[in-house]
Parts: structure tokens; sequence; C-alpha cells
């Protein structure tokens, strides 16, 4: 799996970003609900799984580590790290949903019954850390509506290839 999720600013609103602690193994492009801080902390908040999409507004997670520097530097090395699952209690970088946000996401950490194509959406579920497919966005709150389908390359520097991926916008119902 490649597990990517990443916005396509060069710059996002310190506002937006939030640090949170996820409550099970998540993956780079699952949505999580984060309002209650972690006690003792005024930055860290205890990440759960979105209970009602008709009320609460999610964060997604994005990857780890090796966004672009303000002076456009990136790390030596191999700097496209997929496939990283991050552990029930890890703390990971997710951002609160913003009009107008747009993250290109891997497919393959999407709820796929129906497939992706341009003017679907993808909206969070009940219960759930995926984000799923669907004909419209209904009664979600938020989502993204799918502008491209296309792919990402995988494996960084030794180049393993190419994986389905979504150019998407977040939409407000």
């Amino acid at each position: 799996m490649a597990n990517i999720c990443y916005a396509l600013h060069k710059e996002i609103n310190e506002k937006l970003v939030e640090v949170v602690v996820v409550p099970e193994t998540v993956v780079a492009g699952n949505v999580l609900v984060a309002e209650t801080l972690v006690a003792g902390s005024t930055t860290v908040y205890a990440g759960t799984k979105v209970a009602d999409i008709t009320t609460e507004k999610p964060l997604i997670i994005i990857d780890q580590g090796f966004e672009e520097l303000v002076d456009g530097r990136r790390p030596d090395g191999s700097n496209m790290v997929t496939g990283i699952n991050f552990t029930v209690g890890k703390r990971v970088h997710a951002i609160r949903f913003d009009e107008n946000m747009k993250y290109e996401i891997a497919t393959d950490v999407l709820e796929t019954s129906i497939a992706p194509a341009v003017g679907k959406f993808l909206i969070p579920q009940n219960g759930s850390l995926e984000l799923a497919v669907a004909n419209t966005l209904g009664t979600a709150l938020v989502g993204l509506k799918i502008e491209a389908v296309t792919t990402i390359p995988v494996g960084g520097n030794v180049m393993a290839g190419f994986t389905a991926s979504v150019i998407a916008r977040i939409v407000l119902a």
C-alpha cells in the first residue's frame, strides 16, 4: 500500500494543522475528529473516529516529515516515504477541513466500492477512519470533490513505480 496524502499547497495556515494522538492504527489519508485536548496538554488532541458526518468536521492525516521546507529544500535521500502505518498512541499531523484546500490521496487508502472518478466525492463515514467514494456529498457536513484521477510515484530514489491517486478539493455542505 502506498498510504499517501499530501496537500497541494506550498503553505498551509498553521491554524489548520493539529497534532493528534491516534486511537488505532492509521495511515495518511485517513480522517479523524480532534475536539478534546490530551490531559495535561495545550496543543495535542485525542483523535476519535467520526461519529456523525452531519455535524462533525474531521481532520485529514497527512504524510509525516517529508514536506518541502520554507526555503524550498527537501530532505536528502529517499524523499518519498510510503506505506507507513501510525500505530495507536502515535502523534500525527492532521489538517482541519477548510474549504478549497486541495490534496493528492492514493486510492488504496479509500473505501472504493464506487470507482473514483472526476465529479465524485470523498466523504467521511460514521464509525470509520476511511474516506469513501460517493456520487454526492449526501448528508456529510464536509467532503472532497474529485477533480482528477491520476498516478503518483512511489519509492523515492529507488522509484518503485506508480500508484493510483486522486486530486480532490475540500467542499462544505
